[in-house]
């Protein structure tokens, strides 16, 4: 009853369960099986189902198929878009570069920090997916819309460090790198649904990026650019799923501008305006559906999909003002402030493409043409976001912190958010202490410049994120594909410099640990992912630096690079023994350590004497290694990038 290929992989022949499904759909018209996939249900409270007359006469077999599949597109391009305005928007509340500058810095001065912030919070968005071009061999009248509803509690990190130019002309310049990671649970809370809505999605989002801000008096602008990594791992009994990667990435562009107005008695008015612009490319996914776990040809049947989103533009624009005022109690300053902002989606909504692959069945469903459809999902709108907060630093060190709470409601859109840092800044400027806390973060007084030597042995910890793609070569048919992959990474190094005159040469070496993963669809079978991860990642480098103002190292770096690498390929049913025995299942991995090279370059900065923060990106190659998936010889190369940022204790500075 099973074809045996691919050195023990199942192919499935018709089975008796199979059988069974070709005789109840034989008994069916084309017509008449359209209207099973596409009719609505009065059950399904949120989908409508608009014309298809020509299909209303036929029986009712499996009313409920299409409604979900449109139901399930919504939920989860929607957990996307709530995604993306999520990473987009949770840090934005504190100005995009976390910088200050003191109120009167000497000319031409240098200046530099470190800062951390995170955020948590949750919130409720609605989504409205509209069918339509539907087609089952011919095309189809009319469409189905879902509405959906979805919930998404989310927590994060950003950590980023920059040098500056202070009073250059009266500007001060600011140049930084960050690094970060947010993490999300989303699940569709749409009511009235039957069988009840199921689908859950577990996101990890590490992001890197480049920033820069400027000042000038009370006026600020800052800009960033990001790429950022969606890593899903979605799951819904409904449709077959559970567990399965489902990836995306993307670049966004982000800008502020803001003028600080002092109004007398200590207090101050700053209206604010800024932008958002991402685009994020969407991987396959490969939906199951419910007949490889047995369900027959009836309610509950739902056939294999495939998903194809298309790339999700966003043209999100803010204008904002804040309002504040500066008390000061002992050796601490305090600014409380409120904020509003009015946020606008000038993007409209997400197509997709829906396309059943009825063959991946068995030899029973093969004569069936495609059921296919376009999926529009419905954008954020308007919605407005209030929030609470306080800045504070004391007069005695060089640390400032803030907290704040926001909440955001609009039509699609409410929740709620608390947000928080801390920066350590350097300035060497004995005269910056002032009572006034005119930017977001502001900088005050540290010891007066001295000549800084980077020569000693240091210890360090960093973190950050790697990102890259791989691509996979199986022997047996020549078939092929290429998974993306990314993840946090986190670690420890050790090095030692030696500087003569202005230049610095090094040696380090590092290990981190890592949630690298990624996956695409396999080409060996429709319920098959081809999945990469890896665990640990360490690097052994030589470094050769030029100190250009002294307490600014810039660098090059190259060496070697190893990491442990596991590949496997998924099966992406959700039942553990599936009734039609499929390619794929059950998954089947191999585990390698690897070795490869880098190369890099990077920036370190010194906050003092012995203590200094870095901020780096490196290339790294691991070559090509072979793999035995369950006898299937198979070729897969990996390279990518690594961008951290990280703090060293130097001995004897």
């Amino acid at each position: 009853m099973i074809n045996v290929s691919h050195a023990g992989w199942a192919r499935i022949r018709p089975t008796i369960f199979a059988d069974r499904l070709a005789r109840r759909s034989s008994a069916l018209s084309v017509g008449a099986f359209v209207a099973v996939l596409l009719a609505g249900s009065a059950a399904q409270a949120q989908c409508t189902v608009s014309g298809l007359t020509g299909l209303s006469a036929a029986a009712p077999v499996v009313a409920q198929a299409a409604g979900m599949a449109v139901a399930n597109v919504s939920a989860s391009v929607g957990a996307l878009v709530t995604s993306i305005n999520s990473v987009n928007t949770a840090f934005l509340t504190q100005s995009s570069a976390f910088v200050g500058s003191p109120p009167n810095p000497q000319p031409d001065q240098e200046g530099g920090g470190v800062w951390a912030r995170g955020v948590g919070g949750h919130l409720n968005v609605g989504t409205t997916a509209t069918a339509g071009n539907i087609s089952f061999g011919t095309p189809q009248q009319g469409n189905i819309v879902c509405n959906t509803r979805t919930q998404e509690d989310f927590a994060g990190v950003q950590i980023g460090t920059d040098f500056a130019r202070l009073n250059v002309n009266g500007w001060n310049l600011h140049v930084g790198s960050t690094v970060g990671y947010l993490g999300s649970r989303t699940q569709d809370a749409t009511p009235g649904l039957n069988p009840p809505a199921n689908f859950r999605d577990s996101l990890q989002i590490p992001f890197v990026g480049l920033y820069g801000a400027a000042s000038y008096g009370g006026f600020l602008v800052d800009a960033q650019l990001r790429g950022d990594f969606f890593q899903n791992e979605v799951s819904d009994d409904n449709h077959g799923i559970s567990g399965q990667q489902f990836n995306a990435r993307g670049v966004s562009l982000t800008g502020n501008v803001a003028y600080n107005q002092d109004i007398g008695n200590r207090w101050f008015v700053e209206p604010s305006a800024g932008f958002v612009w991402s685009k994020n490319r969407v991987d396959q996914l490969n939906v199951p559906g419910t007949g490889i776990g047995g369900v027959p040809l009836g309610p509950g049947f739902v056939p294999p999909w495939v998903l194809t989103v298309n790339d999700i533009e966003s043209v999100l624009g803010r204008l904002g003002v804040r309002v504040g005022t500066t008390v000061t109690s002992g050796d601490v300053t305090w600014q409380p402030f409120a904020s509003a902002s009015v946020f606008h989606e000038f993007e409209g909504g997400v197509t997709s493409n829906l396309t059943s692959n009825f063959s991946a069945l068995g030899a029973a469903f093969a004569p069936l043409p495609s059921l296919s459809s376009t999926v529009t999902t419905s954008g954020l709108g308007t919605y407005g976001q209030f929030g609470l907060g306080i800045a504070a630093r004391s007069a005695s060190s060089d640390w400032v912190s803030y907290l704040r709470a926001d909440y955001r409601t609009g039509d699609n859109i409410d929740g709620w958010s608390v947000n928080g840092g801390v920066r350590y800044q350097f300035v060497p400027d004995p005269g910056a202490a002032g009572p006034r806390l005119a930017v977001k973060a502001p900088v005050y007084k540290a010891p007066a410049s001295q000549v800084y030597h980077w020569s000693g042995y240091y210890v360090g910890a960093y973190v950050g994120a790697d990102w890259g793609s791989t691509n996979w070569t199986f022997r047996d048919d020549g078939g092929t594909t290429n998974p993306r992959f990314a993840g946090f990474l986190g670690g420890g190094e050790i090095g030692y410099n030696h500087q003569i005159n202005k230049w610095v040469f090094g040696i380090e070496g590092d290990v981190a640990w890592t949630n690298t993963r990624g996956a695409r669809p396999c080409s060996i079978g429709f319920f098959a992912d081809c999945e990469i991860g890896s665990s640990w990642l360490s690097t052994v480098t030589g470094r050769v630096g030029y100190a250009y103002w002294d307490r600014l190292l810039t660098y090059v770096k190259g060496g070697v690079a190893i990491a442990e690498d596991r590949a496997e390929a998924a099966c992406t049913a959700d039942s553990a023994s599936p009734i039609l025995p499929v390619v794929g299942c059950p998954s089947q991995s191999d585990t390698k350590t690897r070795l490869g090279w880098t190369a890099g370059l990077g920036t370190e900065f010194g906050l003092t004497r012995n203590v200094s923060v870095k901020s780096e990106i490196m290339y790294f190659d691991l070559g090509s290694d072979r793999y035995t998936i369950a006898g299937i010889p198979t070729d897969i190369e990996r390279s990518g990038f690594i961008s951290n940022v990280g703090l060293h204790f130097r001995f004897g500075g």
